[in-house]
């Protein structure tokens, strides 16, 4: 890992982390809202899943009719609705706090509120609101949600052209990601609108290239928790299915299941956590190196500006 941004973002991001409880305390409901909306979505891929493996299409057409013949189907819908909401209100409104809040920390010696840190950003939400909900489509887990959806209506033909497409999506996707890192500190930090906040981020971005890409690497190794939480989600029922089907002793299927089932909770939970840390880590991470870029820009302006006046 290069020094520099280790010494420079990363230690520097962990080290609020690590002394500031306050953080985490403050980002539980937005991460508990997180969890509950990606379990949600990985839950519905391991069942389509399972159902392709053991070809069990029948049995689930019925169990969706009989669903939507349910009393509580209603429900259902009124509940993922409200959840689906809270996450696109919610997720841009709390990040838009933790940024300001870490700011206002690093600059400020006298001990910051998260309250204050929420009601001086707020008139900035609605052009975060904007950006934070149009440019998620770009990240890297939605295209893989988006491919994996896609392929459920297309024939088995045609996966290598839907592949094709799909990876040239990813590309254009790192892309976005790199040139728009910052766009987000501009909206929070100096008011900015969507599109001017995306200018200035492409800017910082392409004068920073080397070390960009190199966080957005790091970021997408951090990034790499999603999938090991689908792979928990996918094997540990698998386990429990082959269990109650090749286990006949009886008390021996109870403490394998049982026991499956503890250290599915268990790594569950593990995920979870790391997860609530992380987001929060990401950010710090992405703050300091938008401070340090925009730092070696104004050095580099001030370095134009002295040859200009010697000339």
């Amino acid at each position: 890992m290069n020094n520099h941004i280790k010494e420079k973002i990363i230690q520097k991001s962990w080290d609020i982390i690590h002394e500031d409880s306050k953080i985490k305390k403050f980002y539980f409901f937005p991460w508990l809202i997180s969890i509950i909306f990606i379990t949600i979505i990985l839950v519905y891929q391991t069942i389509y899943t399972y159902v392709e493996i053991f070809h069990q299409e029948d049995k689930i057409l019925r169990i969706i009719l009989n669903l939507f013949n349910s009393w509580y189907f209603k429900d259902i819908l009124i509940w993922l609705l409200i959840v689906f909401l809270l996450y696109i209100i919610l997720m841009p409104l709390y990040e838009g706090t933790l940024i300001y809040y870490i700011s206002k920390k690093i600059q400020s010696e006298t001990e910051v509120s998260i309250g204050d840190s929420f009601w001086n950003w707020l008139y900035r939400y609605l052009p975060l609101f904007e950006f934070w909900n149009i440019f998620s489509q770009f990240k890297f887990m939605s295209i893989i949600n988006i491919f994996l959806f896609c392929l459920r209506f297309v024939w088995i033909e045609y996966f290598y052209y839907l592949s094709l497409v799909f990876l040239f999506l990813l590309f254009i996707s790192t892309i976005v990601n790199i040139l728009f890192a910052y766009a987000r500190f501009e909206i929070v930090l100096n008011g900015k609108w969507a599109l001017e906040a995306i200018n200035e981020s492409i800017r910082i971005a392409i004068l920073n290239i080397a070390m960009t890409s190199k966080l957005y690497f790091y970021m997408f190794l951090v990034n790499i928790r999603i999938l090991i939480n689908f792979l928990v989600y996918l094997i540990f029922p698998f386990f429990i299915a082959s269990a109650i089907t090749y286990i006949t002793t009886k008390i021996f299927l109870i403490i394998t299941v049982i026991s499956l089932s503890i250290i599915f909770i268990i790594l569950i939970l593990i995920l979870w956590y790391l997860w609530w840390v992380l987001d929060i880590l990401k950010t710090s991470i992405r703050y300091f190196a938008y401070i340090e870029w925009k730092a070696n820009i104004s050095e580099i302006k001030s370095f134009e500006t002295h040859n200009e006046e010697h000339h």
